[in-house]
């Protein structure tokens, strides 16, 4: 019995997701219509800094973020994989700071301003920090929640 308490269980993988196929996957399924769907752009370099202050001073693996490319429009969707688990909650804090600018004078129209107070979303897997606003926003949640999974469904 002592080995086997000293071997203890086996870890389970860590979770592993591509946050581009993610998103792709995801924005496809929430959206499933071209016409009526959000245009985001990504945000890099300085925008990015401008709408992130700090992120672009953590080491990430990966880092998406997607914004409207019409400021009246209430969507957003931030991926974040960090190369270490003690940034998780700095990248959670930066993310909690760009909703709270957005409900304090960021968001120029009552409709975004209501959107980034009640469709924001922060989720934490391990690594991975995500950041969904908008009209689907809980359906980007679970969709999230379930990437990666190794779990396969009952037949």
């Amino acid at each position: 019995l002592s080995l086997a308490a000293c071997g203890g269980t086996p870890s389970a993988e860590p979770l592993s997701i591509n946050l581009t196929e993610f998103y792709e996957e995801m924005f496809n399924t929430v959206f499933p219509d071209p016409d009526n769907s959000p245009s985001l752009m990504a945000l890099e370099g300085d925008m990015l800094t401008q709408a992130y202050p700090g992120l672009a001073d953590i080491e990430t693996k990966q880092c998406l973020v997607y914004t409207p490319m019409i400021t009246a429009v209430a969507y957003e969707v931030a991926l974040v994989e960090v190369a270490d688990a003690a940034d998780v909650q700095a990248v959670k804090d930066i993310f909690q700071a760009r909703i709270d600018s957005q409900i304090e004078g960021g968001a120029f129209y009552p409709a975004t301003v209501e959107a980034w107070q009640n469709q924001s979303h922060i989720v934490e897997r391990e690594n991975y920090v995500a950041l969904f606003v908008g009209e689907g926003s809980e359906q980007m949640v679970e969709l999230f929640n379930a990437a990666g999974s190794t779990e396969t469904p009952a037949e």
